[in-house]
């Protein structure tokens, strides 16, 4: 049968009630010779951490990903880490150098690099007319002096730019191999200070977009909140879809996911997607039938004719539209089947797609479904398959959303390869939905080969991105030290307060006490009031323990009711929880609706709160308060002081020091109306999976708002004589390497105290 083009799939979308919107429109992001990178981009030095850094050299399979040399100063050392450190000194983003390195001399993917490659890695002192042997550059010569050199310059044009008349500014005009170039921020015009050509520049950029502009897999589809156009993710390139017609000609709308524009600016722009698939387009007497990305012309115009095509549905187009597209097989009268059917064979009710000629076994029932939901099932007979040629197997789609129905865990295909989305939080941040999700048996999983476990940027996993309002009122009667006036809420050097021997770090407050007696042995900002994001999840669980919560009784959820403020818990209305594993959601998780839904059992919310409020003062914590029950309002207020008081009185209610203790989790909710009962996630402390460490954790919560900055709470242990500790930071400016401060903490406190 033949798939419906131009007209028909109008029709579709009018009965569907969708809008049709012939041409989407978008602003271009193509190769811009005069923005190649963001000054925040490259000087986002804490973009990738040590580790990070060799994962990435792995990934890539060079010869440096294991290669051990001098640094700038002679020590031998990994080369991620002479990255690490160059970029840590000179505070410029690793993620440059790893692309210098391969712009200049190929030494990221390069299995086999000369001694010449490594000795001018980044190119730094080298002209166009230089010799490498030329006996005045040598001083530049060697490995780590490169990669210093390379992260010191950029640093160096950032701080004397307007001294220096030869470093390219921003906003001036200049011939860069004869095109005029105008520099729309430092960042550029120092790229082309140091590469002063367009094609080395461009080579830049494109490695850049290929290895860090991807987060979104290949075949997803996504669009911006503020912009109906939706784009397919194609070889790390965004391809727009120009119309409602060709989107649904391809694929399910269904799986469009709303992404931050900022993401969506990241993608280079790919070839668009105009029109829609098995539409026939006529070019002058020459006529095409668009099979996805290849046009495969037809004989004749006679055969266009005698297959049936109405010449109405005809799309004229021109020569240059022909050029883009490559070209497939010549479609004759022999061909069978040019837009392919799906058939079942009537003795075995095996399923196949047919498709010129090519007759191809489908995994499973489900790929029918989710591949070609719009074909029907044509009957054959057995024996008639032997006329065809064998094809592959047909598996799931790019982009589909595939779960295990015994293990419960969920995928996304890319490249035909299975990717493991690790948690509920991942899910969620990506902006998929549970309900595209196509539940399987594990047999069909393992046709998909594993690919690498989906993994977010930092700047898609805090706990809560944004909160409810601007800014914090100031503490009634409490003069505050904080500045308040953008970003995270943080106390200058001048006004900040030390108690005990001084720990040296970037964390804005931090406390280090004994956990029996309450000690505090060293400190900074300690009775700074802040905001308590997360941390208030501690205070509700044991209130609910308090109140007589029955953590063997249930809970239904009721989405008017219990949704809290950035929602991620997966949930349908009337599924029913355990109210244990809903404390394992909370506090192991740190996700915020449990709290609401747990709070429900007890009393009224604003009730609930308010004896919250009327706990803290009966401990003396008089700059602490409440204003909700898991921490999004920045009007929950406390300090370390007063936490250290909080979370030592919460942790040893058993119940409570449980679910802060657990490394991880599973459960099946009781009540499952969407066929997806299994929850399952690990400790939102990455340290308490971490092992080599000098301590033992017995229980944390961790906290995160833009304003509060990073916290983690931790009661830890010293093997050696079982005495414990309370470490508490606050104000973490560093989210992306959150835990190392804190695990530094606690060291130092282990050994010094």
């Amino acid at each position: 049968m033949r798939k419906p083009t131009c007209l028909a799939y109008f029709l579709i979308v009018l009965l569907l009630g969708l809008v049709l919107s012939p041409i989407l429109v978008f602003a271009q992001q193509d190769f811009n010779a005069n923005y190649l990178i963001s000054d925040e981009e490259l000087q986002n030095w804490q973009s990738l951490g040590r580790s990070e850094i060799l994962s990435f050299l792995r990934d890539k399979d060079g010869y440096i990903a294991e290669l051990k040399t001098a640094d700038k100063d002679g020590v031998s050392k990994r080369v991620s880490d002479i990255i690490y450190n160059a970029g840590k000194e000179h505070k410029i983003n690793p993620k440059y150098l790893l692309v210098k390195l391969q712009k200049e001399q190929s030494l990221v993917t390069d299995a086999d690099p000369t001694q010449k490659q490594l000795d001018w890695a980044t190119g730094y002192g080298v002209c166009d007319n230089c010799s490498m042997d030329d006996p005045s550059i040598q001083k530049h010569k060697g490995f780590g002096t490169q990669v210093d050199s390379a992260a010191g310059i950029i640093r160096w044009y950032y701080n004397n730019t307007a001294l220096e008349q030869w470093v390219k500014k921003p906003n001036q005009l200049y011939i860069i191999d004869g095109q005029t170039i105008k520099p729309a921020n430092q960042a550029t015009a120092f790229l082309y200070t140091y590469t002063p050509h367009l094609q080395g520049n461009k080579n830049f950029w494109e490695l850049w977009q290929n290895w860090f502009g991807q987060v979104w897999p290949d075949g997803s589809l996504i669009k911006s909140a503020d912009d109906p156009s939706v784009y397919l993710i194609d070889k790390n390139k965004k391809r727009k879809i120009s119309s409602m017609s060709a989107l649904i000609s391809r694929f399910n709308p269904k799986l469009i996911l709303t992404v931050p524009a900022s993401e969506l600016n990241n993608y280079a722009l790919g070839s668009p997607i105009d029109f829609p698939n098995y539409s026939i387009l006529k070019q002058a007497d020459n006529f095409y039938l668009l099979d996805y990305d290849a046009l495969r012309p037809f004989a004749s115009a006679e055969l266009v004719k005698k297959i049936g095509y109405n010449p109405e549905e005809f799309i004229d187009v021109t020569e240059p539209d022909v050029k883009i597209f490559a070209l497939g097989k010549i479609i004759t009268d022999e061909a069978i089947d040019v837009s392919g059917k799906l058939v079942e064979v009537k003795e075995t009710e095996g399923l196949f797609y047919l498709k010129n000629g090519v007759i191809s076994p489908l995994l499973s029932p489900s790929v029918a479904e989710t591949n070609f939901p719009d074909l029907q099932k044509e009957k054959i007979s057995l024996t008639s398959l032997q006329k065809y040629q064998q094809g592959d197997l047909v598996k799931f789609k790019d982009g589909v959303l595939i779960g295990t129905k015994a293990t419960a865990e969920v995928f996304v295909i890319e490249n035909g390869k299975k990717r493991h989305i690790p948690s509920e939080m991942v899910f969620s941040r990506m902006g998929y939905d549970w309900n595209n999700v196509v539940w399987i048996d594990l047999l069909t999983a393992t046709a998909h080969e594993d690919g690498p476990e989906l993994e977010l940027p930092a700047r898609l996993t805090t706990e809560n991105i944004t909160a409810q309002t601007d800014t914090a009122p100031e503490t009634d009667g409490v003069q505050s030290p904080i500045d308040k006036s953008k970003g995270m809420y943080a106390i200058s050097e001048d006004k900040t307060v030390y108690i005990g021997d001084k720990f040296s770090t970037g964390v804005n407050t931090y406390l280090v006490a004994e956990y029996g007696t309450q000690k505090i042995l060293a400190g900074k900002n300690i009775d700074a009031v802040r905001p308590a994001a997360s941390f208030v999840k501690v205070l509700t669980a044991y209130m609910l323990m308090k109140g007589g919560l029955n953590l063997n009784q249930s809970t239904t959820f009721d989405s008017k009711k219990h949704s809290a403020a950035y929602n991620n818990f997966r949930a349908a209305n009337g599924e029913k929880f355990l109210n244990k594993d809903l404390m394992y959601s909370l506090l192991t998780s740190s996700i915020n609706t449990p709290a609401r839904m747990l709070v429900s059992n007890i009393k009224e919310e604003a009730s609930f709160i308010a004896d919250m409020n009327a706990q803290a003062a009966e401990w003396g914590l008089g700059n602490t308060k409440f204003t909700d029950t898991y921490g999004y309002d920045l009007k929950n207020e406390t300090t370390a002081k007063e936490y250290l008081t909080l979370y030592v009185n919460t942790e040893k209610n058993s119940d409570v020091r449980k679910f802060l203790g657990a490394k991880n989790y599973e459960y099946n909710e009781l009540k499952d109306l969407d066929g997806k009962p299994k929850h399952y996630d690990e400790h939102s402390n990455y340290l308490v999976n971490k092992t080599g460490l000098p301590f033992t954790i017995i229980s944390s919560k961790t906290g995160y708002l833009d304003e509060a900055g990073a916290g983690l709470s931790m009661l830890v242990e010293r093997p050696s004589d079982k005495k414990r500790f309370i470490i508490i930071t606050m104000g973490n400016p560093d989210y992306t390497h959150r835990f190392d401060e804190p695990e530094r903490l606690a060291k130092w406190a282990i050994e010094n105290f």
